[in-house]
């Protein structure tokens, strides 16, 4: 079955009646109701977006072919600054750590990017058996690439938003983020 285009762009902007249906059945308004349908709608082309990783596709075509976006992932976890909660040092344990990937896998990932140039060895200062990573000039540089891209990005998709507008947006966008994270336990502790 093919769509025609007005079709298509009609399904992708309405929200769905059978989620703004389920949402009044759990009583919410008609309008908390449609808003809720959007925002399912919008997520789900941010996900299929964000799936496709079409930015970082987009500027390691622009940048550095040979690089996949693993391996972009892989600098931004090593250029990433500390928390002060012992990621000090960067490692690639922590590197799996901070992309939720098994050790094997960072492994490969931080060993091809320091075959590119892009990241480089070092030994720990703490512990003379542990060895570090960090970016190479190239690595900073490539970083550097992205970060205007993205800002570019930004700058395009944002364009006429007033300055409150991007405040709440970025206050509220932060407060959603937090949906699929479980709440910290609620303290037994009296004096807590």
């Amino acid at each position: 079955m093919i769509i025609d285009p007005p079709q298509l762009a009609q399904c992708l902007s309405e929200p769905d009646a059978r989620m703004t249906e389920l949402a009044k059945s759990h009583g919410m308004s008609p309008a908390s109701a449609t808003a809720i349908a959007r925002i399912d709608e919008i997520m789900g082309r941010i996900r299929r977006g964000i799936s496709k990783r079409e930015f970082g596709r987009e500027v390691i075509r622009q940048i550095d072919p040979s690089l996949d976006v693993g391996h972009l992932d892989a600098m931004f976890a090593i250029a990433m600054p500390s928390t002060g909660h012992g990621d000090a040092e960067v490692t690639v344990g922590l590197v799996a750590v901070r992309l939720g990937l098994d050790p094997s896998r960072a492994s490969r990932l931080t060993s091809e990017i320091v075959e590119k140039g892009y990241a480089r060895r070092v030994a720990s200062q703490s512990d003379a058996r542990r060895i570090g990573l960090e970016l190479t000039e190239q690595g900073h540089e490539f970083a550097r690439v992205v970060r205007e891209t993205k800002l570019r990005m930004f700058n395009t998709a944002l364009h006429g938003w007033r300055e409150d507008e991007l405040v709440i947006f970025a206050e509220l966008l932060d407060r959603f983020s937090t949906w699929t994270r479980p709440e910290p336990p609620k303290s037994t502790d009296p004096t807590a």
